[in-house]
């Protein structure tokens, strides 16, 4: 194991500090360190965490731009983690939607934060989840949004974090039976068309309320001209007001921090799994057993 990394330490000096320097370099930390070593504090007061996830080309970035906007405009300290993909060079981050969102960095409460998804389980990077909930923690944000990248069925990684999971797509993109394969609508707690004045809108609406029934709403947006986008905010308030006040924010945290313990696990096991010698296994039963005992023997010391 690597060192462990104590976050509320690291969020005590943030909180001492003025601006995002101590922030970043704390998010800098627990992004490089395995998500098995990094130990972080509960949170005050639990923060609506919202995942904004879809398609290529379904504007996420304008989307979750304009939604900066909206809840800033409403008072909302706003945190986003930008999931871009990973630099085949560096493996670092690409860095194209802190780009997109730059002009609202001068905004008052408001911090933007890209990280590489490393090609990791979910496309949702292991870190990631970490980071969301440094940023929780931290005290400095009403509201945290996470975008990932359009990567497919892996998306659905992101219901293991969001209290709110948002599905961005367009008219005319042919992604609807794409999203419904890959699981995208078993999660969705919202479903937004953007480009909404685009020819076909009202029939992508019409197939989504029919597929998902009542449980889910379906809105309409045109992010680059911020129509729709107060509706969206509001919607996702009084979800987020339903879910504290009814008490199931809490049962729906543990279900969720269940299986984020389980995606942890998996990634511990194949983490040791290419550091032991299962090849000489002669059964996949022995070669699984192999594994299993190497990673239940690390994981002790």
């Amino acid at each position: 194991m690597s060192e462990r990394v104590n976050a509320a330490a690291l969020l005590e000096r943030h909180r001492q500090a003025t601006g995002w320097r101590a922030l970043a370099r704390a998010i800098t930390l627990v992004e490089n360190t395995p998500p098995w070593d990094v130990d972080l504090p509960p949170p005050a007061e639990l923060v609506h965490t919202i995942g904004v996830t879809g398609p290529p080309g379904s504007g996420k970035s304008t989307l979750v731009g304009r939604l900066i906007e909206s809840f800033a405009d409403a008072g909302a300290r706003v945190g986003v983690v930008a999931i871009d993909p990973s630099s085949p060079i560096s493996g670092g981050a690409v860095l194209g939607d802190r780009v997109r969102m730059e002009e609202h960095l001068e905004r008052e409460g408001v911090y933007v934060r890209s990280l590489a998804s490393r090609g990791s389980h979910g496309a949702l990077a292991s870190s990631a989840r970490n980071v969301a909930r440094l940023l929780e923690a931290s005290g400095s944000f009403d509201v945290v949004i996470i975008e990932t990248v359009g990567a497919g069925q892996t998306e659905v990684a992101i219901a293991g974090l969001a209290d709110s999971v948002t599905l961005v797509t367009v008219p005319g993109l042919g992604d609807a039976v794409q999203a419904i394969k890959a699981g995208l609508m078993e999660v969705a707690d919202l479903v937004v068309v953007n480009m909404a004045d685009r020819p076909g809108a009202a029939e992508t609406m019409r197939h989504y309320r029919l597929t998902l029934g009542h449980d889910v709403d379906v809105l309409k947006t045109v992010a680059t001209e911020g129509e729709g986008i107060d509706e969206l905010r509001e919607k996702l308030e009084s979800r987020w007001a339903e879910l504290v006040e009814s008490g199931s924010l809490g049962e729906m945290r543990q279900r969720k921090e269940l299986a984020e313990a389980t995606l942890v696990a998996e990634e511990w096991v194949r983490t040791c799994a290419q550091n032991c010698d299962g090849a000489s296994a002669s059964t996949m039963r022995e070669a699984v057993s192999v594994i299993l005992e190497e990673a239940a023997t690390r994981w002790r010391h």
